[in-house]
């Protein structure tokens, strides 16, 4: 279930004036006592803004400059696809300690507007 800032801010600020324990006030709004007691530390933390919704799922990472000139250099040689390149691609970076995703090439692909045939 999804909750607003306003209804976390208020449930926070009621633990916080000592009107209520955790466990009286997740009963009382029929919360998870996990669920308010992550809203108190999140608010402890960082305030009301670490109350916001967050987007679920995965994080976006950056693309590493580096590696994005790598991958377009090799699709100027060969045009492959993400899964070919990064098979290619895997061979040398795996060496160096570091890993490559499908999802990071495609990335890229769509960044450069590259595609294959």
């Amino acid at each position: 279930m999804k909750y607003s800032k306003k209804y976390k801010v208020e449930l926070v600020t009621a633990f916080k004036r000592g009107k209520f324990s955790i466990g009286e006030l997740a009963r009382r709004e029929k919360i998870s006592k996990p669920t308010l007691s992550r809203w108190i530390r999140l608010y402890s933390l960082g305030g009301k803004a670490n109350l916001e919704r967050r987007k679920s799922g995965p994080k976006e990472t950056p693309i590493n400059a580096k590696f994005e000139s790598l991958v377009l250099n090799l699709w100027k040689k060969e045009k492959r696809s993400p899964y070919m390149m990064r098979k290619d691609l895997q061979k040398n970076i795996k060496r160096n300690g570091h890993d490559i995703s499908e999802r990071q090439i495609k990335k890229i692909y769509k960044k450069n507007r590259l595609y294959v045939s």
